[in-house]
């Protein structure tokens, strides 16, 4: 278990199981770079924009990737 001290300047990614070997991966950009965002709800937007089903991604603490 992670312990994140909230607020500052905490940064958030998102997340996907992959099926093949059950482990959490960080989605990334083109580039293979992690996608930050400033807050959970700046995350969240951006899953609805990208109409992508947000019962798949989860929005977490980037220190819980780490």
């Amino acid at each position: 278990m992670f312990h994140v001290k909230q607020g500052g300047n905490m940064k958030w990614v998102l997340v996907q199981n992959i099926p093949i070997n059950y482990h959490p991966a960080v989605l990334g950009d083109e580039e293979g770079r992690a996608v930050i965002f400033n807050s959970k709800q700046e995350a969240e937007d951006f899953i609805e924009k990208t109409g992508e089903d947000p019962e798949d991604i989860m929005v977490v603490p980037e220190m819980e990737t780490i």
